[in-house]
């Protein structure tokens, strides 16, 4: 019998390769799809040695990338990108953040709640349509989405205390106002980005918030997908 018995035993993959912490290595490898990844180099994006290898093998079983063993100089490379963000896409559904909707009639309602939100220090980042309307917008959709960098325990107190400040109300369903708490907590915050003076979504989290979205979130998608592409860019 091995010594070291303990130290043979294969280790157990993650379930979830799109959970919270799984997706951060998820995201680097979209975030540069051409780049030959080492281990040290996605520990830095806030995840263990150990989580960073388990997510890659499973990555790798599913085909997304592909791993070259070449001992110290071992890396590995993105390799099926649309495959990984439609798997993704099917994994995730906006449902899955804790989203509360309001009514206002104020048409100044967002900058006025951007303003108090960055007075009282409370982090957020739009995304959906909110997010949209500052890209490219296509689909005619009003509503405001918003983000909220808070714990889910301290949600509710913040929420009476805009609803207080910024005149609006809270609705069983609908309405025109959004705020939530992201299911990717790890990464929407850590990701934004400022354009035209608001915090936004990356566009990686933008796409999958949208394609998840029905029933206008993937025409809105692919409209951004096609804005980019004439610019010779990548939306994701």
């Amino acid at each position: 019998m091995p010594k070291y018995k303990a130290s043979l035993t294969k280790r157990r993959l993650v379930k979830n390769i799109f959970s919270n912490r799984s997706s951060l290595i998820l995201r680097a490898l979209l975030r540069e799809p051409e780049r030959k990844w080492i281990l040290p180099d996605l520990e830095k994006e806030g995840v263990s040695i150990g989580l960073a290898s388990d997510v890659l093998s499973k990555a790798e079983a599913q085909g997304y990338v592909e791993r070259v063993m070449k001992g110290p100089e071992s890396y590995t490379r993105l390799i099926r990108k649309d495959a990984l963000l439609k798997d993704w896409v099917n994994a995730y559904s906006f449902e899955r953040n804790d989203s509360n909707y309001y009514l206002s009639t104020n048409r100044n309602f967002l900058k006025n709640c951007l303003s108090y939100l960055k007075h009282k220090k409370i982090g957020h980042t739009l995304t959906l349509y909110s997010a949209s309307r500052l890209i490219s917008p296509y689909v005619k959709d009003d509503r405001h989405f918003v983000y909220l960098d808070v714990p889910k325990e301290d949600l509710s107190l913040v929420l009476k205390d805009l609803e207080r400040q910024l005149n609006f109300y809270r609705l069983v369903q609908g309405g025109n106002v959004c705020f939530t708490v992201p299911f990717y907590r790890s990464s929407v915050f850590r990701d934004s980005k400022i354009i035209k003076g608001s915090p936004v979504v990356s566009n990686l989290q933008l796409y999958l918030d949208l394609m998840t979205f029905p029933p206008t979130g993937p025409e809105e998608a692919a409209h951004l997908v096609s804005h980019f592409k004439k610019k010779g860019q990548n939306f994701v």
